[in-house]
């Protein structure tokens, strides 16, 4: 038999899958790869100093090349998450009536995770 507490959590959990579920089937997604600035494509620039980066990492192992290679990398994810568009299709009801059992699920989640005992 299932405690009190295994079925907030099951509901919960259900509730914001339907939720996230139904808002992803009305968001559609454009992407014209890298980042733009200007006419510069600012993915090309990433990669070329990933590159050299790697270069200099492999043949000195410096410090820095140690501390860049990430910060590169979180550009580069940056850049395409930038040039990545997102288009809700469906009115402002429709997303209301979409995000209120996702809502409702992590509020339930909060619960049983915050409620003190049992």
């Amino acid at each position: 038999m299932l405690r009190q507490r295994d079925k907030l959590l099951l509901i919960g959990a259900a509730l914001i899958a339907v939720g996230v579920f139904m808002f992803f089937k009305s968001v559609r997604v454009y992407s014209w790869g890298f980042y733009r600035f200007g006419s510069v494509s600012t993915g090309g620039i990433l990669i070329a100093l990933i590159l050299l980066d790697v270069i200099l990492l492999v043949s000195t192992g410096h410090k820095a090349a140690k501390i860049a290679l990430p910060v590169l990398i979180a550009m580069l994810v940056l850049s395409v998450i930038l040039g990545t568009s997102l288009t809700f299709v469906g009115s402002v009801l429709d997303l209301f009536l979409m995000l209120v059992p996702a809502a409702v699920g992590a509020g339930l989640l909060l619960r049983v995770f915050l409620k003190k005992g049992d």
